[in-house]
């Protein structure tokens, strides 16, 4: 044996590496900054997602956000992210409220609507939501709705064929308060500025608007839970896919920013077991928090529900378009077709915002 033979036998007793440690520090090394690009969202994805909420920015050359996360991660990197999490929730539960106080929810949204078939002719809506859960069992709590508060638009051609073609965005919106009732949630509303747009109430306790008692009587087993999802088909949840359907309540529950912490764990735990489940890379919520994205993919859209890495809860929703000119529905509530979505658009963006406050809320 010489010296070359020792050399080839240095570190034969060190394991190989992880793969799932490899594809971690490769996904953080190849990681850039994201560029976004926001586009036109389906009518009907925004009735299935108006639950969760906004951002800000004047008039600018693009509106539209783009998602350029690098490539997904695997099922097992979002199943033990989701493990995580669910950790973090169970070890951090929601503060109760003190007398006199409100545990005040901020639900931001921004969205785009078309109003013509040129693909510039489109304009970004925001909107605003605050709810004020008081302490004690009262089952009233005040909200403010600032629903479209602000239009941008792509370009000024574009703001000037919206004089012609969609003189309703041009309407001053005034913000809307309500004593809620948790039943007609006007967070969960779909109404529109087009001639005619009506609302909508959901009187029935769900994921879309859940109540004290719905919340409570669900099941705190992941499987038990993820069973129960499945085969909830209310709320129009009943034309998805059972697996969609399940990821489709877990994000609009999350959305309203009123799941319970040990809840919210039970659903991060149900979630690692669907199928398909994708973890992204690090993303930016609407108002500026950094979260990590776990999505689901069907149809040309991923669904993402944004969640903090540091105490577990979910700050925000995301529906990204995967493919170009994804599937059905293919036209807009006006009948315009959708050419204009690309794969790696950000079609509706939200951010979710919770906080213990002994602001009295306003009242007009």
């Amino acid at each position: 044996m010489n010296e070359l033979d020792l050399l080839k036998q240095v570190r034969n007793d060190v394991p190989d590496p992880d793969p799932l440690a490899l594809a971690r520090a490769r996904q953080r090394l190849l990681t850039s900054p994201p560029v976004r690009r926001r586009a036109t969202l389906p009518r009907v994805l925004v009735a299935a997602s108006l639950a969760l909420t906004l951002a800000g920015a004047l008039l600018a050359a693009d509106v539209v956000r783009h998602d350029s996360s690098p490539l997904p991660g695997t099922v097992a990197d979002a199943s033990t992210f989701l493990a995580d999490a669910a950790s973090l929730s169970s070890a951090n539960p929601d503060a109760p409220i003190p007398a006199g106080h409100y545990r005040q929810t901020t639900i931001q949204m921004v969205r785009i609507d078309s109003f013509g078939t040129n693909p510039g002719q489109r304009a970004s809506l925001y909107t605003r939501i605050d709810k004020w859960i008081p302490a004690g069992k009262s089952r009233q709590y005040p909200t403010r709705v600032d629903e479209n508060f602000k239009v941008d638009f792509p370009t000024p051609e574009a703001r000037q064929a919206a004089l012609k073609l969609a003189s309703y965005l041009f309407v001053d919106e005034k913000p809307k308060f309500y004593l809620d009732q948790q039943c007609g949630n006007p967070t969960l509303v779909v109404s529109s500025k087009r001639p005619g747009g009506a609302r909508d109430t959901f009187c029935k306790p769900s994921w879309r608007n859940p109540t004290p008692e719905f919340l409570a009587r669900q099941p705190r087993n992941p499987d038990a839970l993820l069973t129960a999802l499945r085969n909830n088909t209310e709320s129009g949840a009943g034309t998805l896919e059972p697996d969609e359907r399940a990821f489709w309540h877990i994000s609009t529950g999350l959305g309203t920013g009123l799941v319970p912490a040990d809840l919210r764990a039970a659903l991060y735990q149900a979630a690692r077991k669907i199928p398909g489940i994708q973890l992204q890379a690090d993303v930016r919520t609407l108002d500026g928090r950094h979260g990590r994205a776990v999505g689901f993919e069907r149809n040309g859209y991923r669904s993402d529900i944004i969640i903090s890495p540091s105490d577990g809860k979910a700050i925000g929703y995301r529906l990204v378009v995967t493919r170009d000119h994804p599937g059905k529905p293919t036209t807009d509530s006006a009948g315009h077709p959708y050419q204009v979505l690309r794969a790696g658009d950000i079609a509706l963006e939200t951010s979710i915002l919770t906080r213990i406050t002994p602001i009295r809320p306003p009242t007009k």
